[in-house]
């Protein structure tokens, strides 16, 4: 793969949350480029990010950071980022690559392929990291450190685009860089990822979860439920983005449980000793995830 040096480079970062912090920290600390811009909304977290020289500058109006950016990382919603790429059109560099980190991807390559500009390139990213938490505070570089890094290219891509995108996760300290289409994409996304946040909050949101809930669990509860420590804005809108990929998996998981239900209802433990050993070798079989 082709060495990408970045620092002669303007890289601006879209949205500076938990995520969008994480992507200016490392690539202040890893990319190390000409300038580093942000733009969001919320000018004191730019005004906090800028203190603590997490970016060279902030920026509520995007014109002037999008005329000089080389690279435009967008971390804002799914739905957002369409209509950012969309209302800023005109502003981008010629030559610029974008590219994003949304958790989910048919809607948006499909929607920009019918008007992103000849003369910049966007190349659908998504990093297999985060954590539970929203907000810039918490962001963290070594979010990216040992996880996948997902690309949907187009056929719109320029090789140097890709090799741009590739380079980056790689120095943010990603294990492997995995290339996939946008169904495959957000098939395995709405089983690995929306289903779990599913699963974790229905959990959360039982009745039996009461204050002394602490006491009565071990390390299997506080695995499952983590992740229902959930940004409910950035959910909603992820989960409504990929509906039917994610209604597919409610269906799927819903046939276990209903099959769980009905052996113990009818005493069958031939099918419920079936179902686990079931579980056990499958499980077995993938202990590298």
């Amino acid at each position: 793969m082709e060495t990408i040096d970045f620092r002669n480079m303007t890289i601006t970062i879209v949205g500076l949350g938990m995520e969008g912090g994480s992507y200016a920290i490392a690539a202040k600390n890893y990319l190390k480029p000409k300038k580093l811009f942000a733009i969001d909304i919320n000018e004191d977290v730019l005004i906090a990010a800028e203190k603590l020289k997490v970016i060279d500058q902030g920026f509520v109006n995007p014109v002037v950071p999008l005329q000089a950016s080389d690279l435009v990382i967008l971390c804002v919603y799914p739905s957002d980022v369409i209509r950012f790429v969309r209302d800023n059109m005109t502003y981008f560099k010629s030559g610029a690559v974008l590219t994003d980190a949304a958790g989910v991807k048919r809607k948006i390559v499909d929607d920009l392929s019918n008007i992103i500009r000849e003369d910049i390139d966007f190349v659908p990213g998504h990093p297999m990291a985060g954590n539970e938490f929203k907000g810039f505070l918490y962001a963290d570089k070594k979010i990216f450190e040992g996880n996948s890094y997902l690309i949907t290219p187009t056929s719109k891509n320029k090789q140097q685009s890709l090799s741009l995108i590739e380079s980056m996760a790689l120095k943010f300290g990603c294990s492997k860089i995995y290339i996939t289409d946008p169904d495959t994409h957000d098939t395995k996304i709405a089983y690995a990822s929306q289903l779990m946040h599913l699963i974790a909050s229905s959990i959360v949101n039982c009745d039996s979860y009461t204050d002394d809930m602490k006491n009565f669990v071990g390390g299997s509860f506080r695995s499952a439920t983590r992740v229902a420590n959930i940004n409910p804005d950035l959910w909603t809108d992820a989960f409504f983005e990929n509906k039917d990929k994610l209604l597919e998996q409610i269906d799927y998981f819903m046939s276990n449980i209903t099959l769980v239900k009905s052996a113990l209802i009818h005493h069958d433990k031939k099918v419920l000793h079936t179902f686990f050993e079931k579980s056990y070798h499958k499980s077995n079989s993938h202990d590298d995830l």
